[in-house]
């Protein structure tokens, strides 16, 4: 019995993390984007991932639901952030208002606090979620610890 829920929740954990492999890329790249034609496309392509993967709504966390954990207002956000740069587009690409206006852009995406890794979790049944990833973190603790053990 306990094999058969070890095997599910690997099973889940890795089925959570393909699925958010391509929400994480477009954000990434979004915040490494060089100029504002490319961060708009890639807020673009990420809004569209968020989208396929319902994550129009919900929180990240499974308890303490508050406005910085809130995947609907992440999705507004990079919304925002996207029609943001469209209008940086418009600026000269070498001044102080184009640099900074990205340099803005990028801190706003650091001040929401996006984490599709956890709303994956919390969309998969709760409490089943979390306690997937709980044993996810514990597998690789112990694999760690046996791989130093005979180092």
């Amino acid at each position: 019995m306990r094999g058969v829920i070890l095997v599910t929740c690997i099973v889940y954990s890795v089925y959570a993390y393909t699925q958010i492999l391509p929400v994480c890329r477009w954000y990434e790249q979004a915040y490494s984007a060089a100029d504002a034609e490319q961060m708009a496309v890639s807020l673009d392509n990420l809004l569209n991932e968020m989208g396929a993967r319902g994550m129009t709504h919900g929180h990240y966390a499974l308890v303490f639901k508050n406005p910085h954990n809130d995947a609907a207002l992440d999705y507004e956000v990079f919304e925002s952030l996207k029609q943001r740069c469209l209008e940086v587009q418009k600026y000269p690409k070498g001044s102080m208002d184009y640099t900074q206006s990205l340099e803005d852009i990028r801190r706003q995406m650091d001040k929401t606090d996006f984490n599709p890794w956890w709303y994956m979790c919390n969309t998969a049944g709760g409490v089943f979620g979390w306690m997937t990833a709980f044993l996810w973190w514990i597998i690789w603790i112990i694999a760690l610890f046996f791989y130093a053990l005979y180092e």
